[in-house]
């Protein structure tokens, strides 16, 4: 009896404390906390700009027009022919903070900035950095040094994705490179696709193109095409394609003429195996008087060069023939005369 009573007991006192524990409210009851994600914000890092040299400000804009700037770069090394003044700001009004009695070498660090219609650069070499005029057309006072591995002329004014159009037979290359494999031949008038370039590469501008394949009829409809590198050929005498369609215009900027005066005598040069021409006019369509081969000398005519198509070119009177016509003098670091000297004591 006195168990039965002890078990009613301790169920009675069971059934009370969960009748409390439903009915404690629910701020009371345990509740397990939710864990919120810490959310690290890192902030973004301003950029700095490039670092230039003491002395350095940052001009204002200019309302003055001017007119095409010289194609440089920062980075680019150029020459800066002597007499000219370096200023702390790019205008004529500017302090002279350098001047060089001789032709001398230096490197772009910004521009270009139009004032007083005159793009000016910012040039550093030897002594203080400063502003510097680039000149004018047909009167540059900078001349643009190519990178040391170049040794191309300026390429085709092609444009990726354009099309060209070939002059001749031509072998298309696995890699811009004379002696890499042949992949195919583009053939005379075939219409080929520009899909990039120009690379310089043995003294030729080269572009990748895409070429028909396995037909005798290159412009024929057909699915099969080829892609591979092909050389463009040598400037002004032998080019192996030309642009189809509408192209950019190029600026007719030429580097700085050879310092040459009316009765300096020089003799044709070149390492590409192509003659150069004597032409009628200073212009890479003028009509070709006579070709010349290496060491045919001349005379020269009149003391200033024409800036035509890129190139300076010299009114000449070859010594022999005594026929006269317009010459391009070729390029800084690849130049096509080769001037004769006066030896007599």
């Amino acid at each position: 009896m006195k168990t039965r009573t002890a078990l009613f007991a301790s169920l009675t006192v069971l059934l009370a404390t969960f009748a409390l524990l439903v009915m404690l409210p629910a701020s009371a009851q345990t509740v397990i906390p939710t864990i919120t994600p810490i959310v690290i914000v890192s902030p973004t890092p301003t950029p700095l700009p490039p670092t230039l040299p003491p002395g350095f400000i940052y001009p204002s804009p200019s309302p003055t027009s001017c007119a095409p700037a010289m194609p440089l770069y920062a980075g680019a090394n150029i020459t800066l022919e002597p007499g000219v003044n370096l200023r702390n700001i790019p205008n004529l009004s500017g302090a002279v903070v350098n001047y060089y009695t001789i032709e001398t070498v230096l490197t772009v660090l910004d521009g270009p900035v139009c004032a007083q219609g005159y793009n000016w650069w910012y040039v550093s070499g030897s002594g203080q950095p400063g502003w510097v005029v680039e000149g004018r057309s047909g009167r540059y006072f900078i001349t643009l040094l190519p990178p040391p591995s170049s040794t191309c002329f300026p390429a085709l004014n092609l444009s990726v994705g354009g099309e060209a159009r070939m002059f001749t037979g031509v072998r298309v290359h696995e890699m811009p490179d004379v002696d890499s494999l042949t992949r195919t031949v583009a053939l005379f008038d075939t219409t080929v696709q520009v899909l990039a370039g120009p690379i310089c590469d043995g003294e030729m501008n080269w572009w990748y193109v895409r070429v028909p394949y396995g037909v005798t009829d290159q412009n024929a409809e057909t699915t099969q095409f080829v892609n591979g590198w092909l050389g463009e050929g040598y400037p002004l005498e032998n080019y192996w394609l030309e642009p189809l369609g509408v192209v950019p215009t190029p600026i007719n900027y030429c580097p700085r003429a050879l310092r040459l005066v009316a009765g300096d005598r020089a003799a044709t040069t070149y390492s590409d195996g192509v003659p150069r021409s004597l032409r009628a006019a200073p212009s890479t369509s003028a009509a070709v008087i006579q070709p010349l081969i290496a060491g045919i000398a001349f005379d020269i005519i009149d003391g200033a060069a024409v800036c035509a198509d890129g190139f300076n070119w010299w009114h000449v009177r070859l010594l022999v023939s005594g026929q006269e016509g317009w010459l391009a003098e070729g390029r800084p670091g690849n130049y096509w005369f080769s001037i004769i000297y006066d030896t007599d004591p």
